[in-house]
C-alpha cells in the first residue's frame, strides 16, 4: 500500500469513528499507530504514534539489537522527535558501565527496558503502559502523538541537583522517564532495585 492510500485509509477510519489502535506500515520499516481517543475535556481527538524499527539505531550493540528484535520491539517516537530517540546509553548499573535503555512497543503497549553491561541477553523491564496513555501535541496541532520520552540523567547532574542532593550517593547515571511537558521521574539503580527520585507516573 502506498503512502497516499495509507493516509486515505487512516483518515477514513478516523472519520468513521475508529476507536481502537490501527497499526499501518510506513516507509523504511516504520509503522504508525493511529486512532481516536477521548481527551480529559471529553472531546474526541485523533492520534498518530510513529514507531521506528530497531535498525534505525545502528549505534546499539549487536547483542541488544538481537534482544529487541527477538521481542518484536518497535521504538515509539514522541510528537517532538526530530531524529530517532528513546534509545539511550548510560552508566545505569555502576560507574563506568555501558548500559542501554529503550522503549519497546509491541501490540499497542510499551515497556521501558534496561540492558545492563554483561547481561544484554536478560533485559530488565522497568515499567510498561499502553501506547496511548501519555499523548500530547505541538501547540496549535490537532493531531496527538506519544508524549513518553527517556533520557540519560548524568551522575554529575544528579549530584548538583538541589532537590535530589540528600536522596542517595550518586556515582552513576540515572534514567529520566518523562511525560513531555507534564512530569519527569528519575529512576536510579541501587542495590538491585530502582529508586524513584521525584516526579510522578
Amino acid at each position: 500500500m502506498n503512502s497516499a492510500a495509507t493516509a486515505a485509509l487512516v483518515a477514513g477510519l478516523i472519520a468513521a469513528g475508529w476507536q481502537s489502535v490501527l497499526s499501518l506500515p510506513s516507509t523504511g520499516g516504520e509503522r504508525v499507530e493511529a486512532g481516536i481517543f477521548r481527551s480529559a475535556e471529553g472531546h474526541e481527538e485523533s492520534y498518530r504514534i510513529r514507531l521506528l524499527p530497531v535498525s534505525s539505531f545502528p549505534q546499539i550493540p549487536a547483542a541488544v539489537t538481537a534482544q529487541l528484535d527477538r521481542m518484536r520491539c518497535m521504538i515509539p517516537q514522541t510528537f517532538e522527535a526530530k531524529q530517532p530517540e528513546n534509545v539511550v546509553e548510560g552508566a545505569f548499573g555502576a560507574s563506568g558501565s555501558s548500559d542501554w535503555a529503550a522503549l519497546c512497543s509491541v501490540d499497542g503497549n510499551t515497556t521501558l527496558y534496561v540492558f545492563f553491561a554483561g547481561h544484554y541477553d536478560a533485559p530488565e523491564a522497568v515499567r510498561a503502559q499502553a501506547d496511548t496513555l501519555w499523548l500530547g501535541a505541538e501547540p496549535g496541532s490537532r493531531i496527538y502523538g506519544s508524549a513518553w520520552g527517556i533520557a540519560v540523567q548524568r551522575a554529575a547532574d544528579l549530584r548538583a541537583s538541589r532537590w535530589l542532593h540528600a536522596a542517595a550517593e550518586f556515582d552513576h547515571d540515572a534514567i529520566q522517564d518523562e511525560r513531555l511537558e507534564r512530569s519527569a521521574t528519575v529512576r536510579y539503580w541501587r542495590e538491585g532495585s530502582w529508586l524513584v527520585l521525584g516526579g510522578s507516573d
